[in-house]
Parts: structure tokens; C-alpha cells; sequence
């Protein structure tokens, strides 16, 4: 495991992985692209001359804990990421991605600004892993409100469904006034359609008993609006699925990361 945090190049970092054996997570944006001889050599010369830099490639490779570190990153075998847009606190930067995972008892943060193409690299302890990546989420206070969920088709359209009776006649329920939005759905039109300041997308992911690599069905999608964060989800229903609207806390966070972790690796 690192001792400390370490800061290299997106392509940097890339190599590296592929070096292993790896293909680089899709959180840090790279594509396999043809190399020619002569340009594979000079990015291998700046990648170990970065290594050098620190300390960590000596006659005989990889120091042995930053080996370790790239081939978690390379093949992790649970993995807490996200993509994360907007104004945040500063010193934040204003595009970025994290990747919080661990493979063999070695856990460890990545961070990658897009618009720098750097990647910062630190020690995590693996018993730590969603506490880590929650402390990666950017802060932000959550939306003033309750909880709201609605059938999809009733957030598409503003319009509730209507019970219908066993004979086949509907029972028309205690609803608003014919075309009006129900309270649950003209609250969420309402937040979609305030003014924004960020956003982002979280996952969860990791490997079966089988080695099989699974990831959460559907992400955590949140927006930071001028009245507060919130986040939404796609809930799987009966029939229609369904749209839920909350207050994004960090517990909540934590609440639906650590459900998708059981569920997966029950699996």
C-alpha cells in the first residue's frame, strides 16, 4: 500500500495499468488507441522517468506498494466511483471523477480532474471503502423537503393514474383538478426546473464469488440546485417503475451504496 498521495498524468496512470495487464477504468476516460513503435517508447520514457521522480522504479521495477496500488486499480474487486460537475467548495475542481476500490487487502482513492488530465492517487485503508468515497462526494446541503415518489408515467406526463374497479369502471380517487400536476409530480417538475449549480452520477460495483464483475443497475443521480441537493432514482415497480425524489444526505448516500453492496455480493 502507498504511504502517502501521489499525483501523475491521466496517461500516465493508463500505462501504468495496462502494463498490469489491465484496462483502465472507464472513470478515467481512456480508449485504447494504436501506438506506433517510436511514440510507445517516449510515453514508456516519461512514464518511468515520472516514476523515478518519486522514488517508486528502481533497478529492480515497481516499488512494491505502488505496485500493489496500480494492480487494485487495474482489477479492483469492489469499487465505489463516480462523475462529478459544478461549483463546488474550493479547491474542488469543477469536473472530476473518483474511484474508491480495493483488490487483496490494498484500498485506495483516485481522483482525476478532466480538465487538468491529472490523477492523485492515496492510501485507503480496505475496511474503509464507502467512509472513503463519501468523504469524496462534494459537500453540499441537501434540499429543503420530504421524500417524493411517483409512478413514472405519472412524473412524465403530471397526470396520476387512476384506479380502475374490478367491473372495469374507474374509480376516480381525491385527485386535483382535471389536467392539474399532483402535488408529488408538480414538486418535482418544480425542482427540475430550478437554476443548477452541479450534479453527478454514483455507482457501485464489484466481483461475485464467481468473479463476475457486477454493477448497480441503475446509478445515484443528484442535482445541486439553488434550494439544495437532491437525488434521484428509477425504483423498479409492479408494473410501471417508479421516480423518487429525496434530500441527497450523506446517509443516504451511504444507505443505498451499502443495500447495493450486499445485494451484489450476495450474488
Amino acid at each position: 500500500m502507498l504511504d502517502r498521495a501521489l499525483t501523475f498524468t491521466t496517461p500516465t496512470i493508463t500505462t501504468l495499468i495496462r502494463r498490469r495487464g489491465g484496462e483502465p477504468h472507464n472513470t478515467f476516460g481512456a480508449k485504447a488507441v494504436f501506438m506506433e513503435d517510436g511514440m510507445r517508447r517516449e510515453l514508456d520514457e516519461r512514464v518511468n522517468e515520472a516514476l523515478a521522480e518519486y522514488g517508486l522504479l528502481g533497478p529492480r521495477g515497481m516499488e512494491r506498494g505502488f505496485a500493489a496500488t496500480i494492480e487494485a486499480i487495474a482489477q479492483p474487486q469492489v469499487e465505489f466511483y463516480g462523475w462529478f460537475e459544478g461549483k463546488f467548495a474550493p479547491g474542488l475542481p469543477s469536473n472530476f471523477t473518483v474511484l474508491v476500490g480495493s483488490a487483496n487487502g490494498t484500498g485506495f482513492v483516485a481522483a482525476r480532474s478532466i480538465t487538468e488530465e491529472v490523477v492523485t492517487i492515496a492510501p485507503l485503508r480496505s475496511e474503509q471503502l464507502l467512509q472513503g468515497f463519501l468523504e469524496q462526494i462534494p459537500p453540499g446541503q441537501p434540499g429543503r423537503g420530504q421524500t417524493m415518489i411517483v409512478e413514472k408515467s405519472e412524473f412524465l406526463t403530471g397526470r396520476a393514474p387512476q384506479a380502475e374497479a374490478e367491473d372495469g369502471f374507474r374509480i376516480m380517487q381525491a385527485a386535483p383538478r382535471t389536467g392539474a400536476p399532483p402535488a408529488g409530480g408538480k414538486e418535482m417538475q418544480r425542482i427540475l426546473g430550478l437554476d443548477r449549480t452541479g450534479g453527478g452520477s454514483v455507482y457501485m460495483a464489484a466481483r461475485t464469488r464467481a468473479g463476475t464483475r457486477r454493477r448497480i443497475e441503475r446509478p445515484l443521480n443528484f442535482i445541486d440546485t439553488v434550494e439544495g441537493r437532491w437525488l434521484m432514482e428509477e425504483l423498479p415497480g409492479r408494473g410501471d417503475s417508479r421516480i423518487a425524489f429525496a434530500p441527497a444526505t450523506l446517509q443516504l448516500f451511504g444507505d443505498r451504496l451499502r443495500s447495493a453492496q450486499s445485494r451484489i455480493m450476495g450474488g
